[in-house]
């Protein structure tokens, strides 16, 4: 009996005293898939418990430089002020180009 009052003293300690700075409890994924072909195709995507959000899907494309991987998708997530905040993006031969309604739009070309 004793000893089940110790851990029970030493769980609740433990859960009282705070992470270190830098440091974050463990999220949980809640969801998660992901689909590959002999192309070089690709999907995937996830869940985490705390509202983190992923989805992408890739593809080779012939360019004038050979193969390009094409990837394109979105991520989200809850902020600090309680919104979602929504990325979707674009990476290719191009480079990256990301888009979302609390981003800057870039200068004009």
């Amino acid at each position: 009996m004793k000893v089940i009052a110790i851990l029970v003293i030493f769980a609740s300690l433990a859960a009282a005293v705070p992470l270190p700075d830098g440091l974050e409890p463990h999220i949980p994924v809640l969801e998660r898939t992901e689909v590959r072909d002999e192309h070089g195709q690709y999907a995937l995507s996830y869940l985490t418990a705390n509202g983190i959000a992923t989805a992408e899907q890739g593809a080779l494309k012939q360019s004038n430089e050979g193969n390009v991987l094409v990837r394109q998708g979105s991520w989200a997530y809850l902020g600090p002020d309680n919104v979602k905040y929504i990325v979707n993006y674009v990476a290719d031969e191009n480079g990256y180009r990301a888009t979302g309604s609390h981003l800057p739009e870039p200068p004009a070309s």
